[in-house]
């Protein structure tokens, strides 16, 4: 039973994801997928939650660095042509050049893919550092008995 609504719940977030993909689907989609590629592995908390936790990680490490909205101004110049300048901004850097300027995506998606793998080492470490407390406590626990 608990098998079938674990892949009930990422069937219903791929669709969902696959629906507003546009959108915000794309960390849905991912932690179905993720979900069901590591369906053997369910019941491995230090497994699972580091490999779940990296889409939205990922998600807001790229959302952070990415250009969000550009604005471009236009002066006409002494010939026929109008040079401009383009700025666009993302939460934290501003993107700037002649128009037209087309921002870089690679640092956001950088941003993102170092983001999410240092907080899933970060997890798995802390989730192995609490299951070896818990084994020395329970060493410790039967010797003293």
């Amino acid at each position: 039973m608990w098998t079938a609504l674990y892949i009930a719940i990422a069937v219903i977030l791929i669709v969902f994801g696959y629906l507003a993909l546009f959108s915000i689907g794309s960390p849905f989609a991912l932690t179905g997928i993720l979900m069901l590629a590591l369906i053997g592995q369910r019941h491995r908390i230090d497994v699972l939650a580091p490999a779940l936790a990296w889409p939205w990680v990922f998600t807001i490490g790229y959302l952070l660095v990415a250009p969000i909205g550009c604005t471009s101004t236009a002066v006409p110049s002494g010939t026929e042509e109008v040079e401009g300048w383009t700025r666009c901004d993302s939460l934290f850097l501003t993107y700037a050049g002649p128009t037209p300027y087309r921002p870089p995506l690679l640092p956001a998606l950088l941003t993102g893919v170092a983001l999410a793998t240092a907080a899933s080492l970060a997890i798995q470490w802390t989730l192995r550092r609490r299951g070896n407390r818990r084994s020395l406590d329970t060493g410790v626990a039967a010797s003293s008995n």
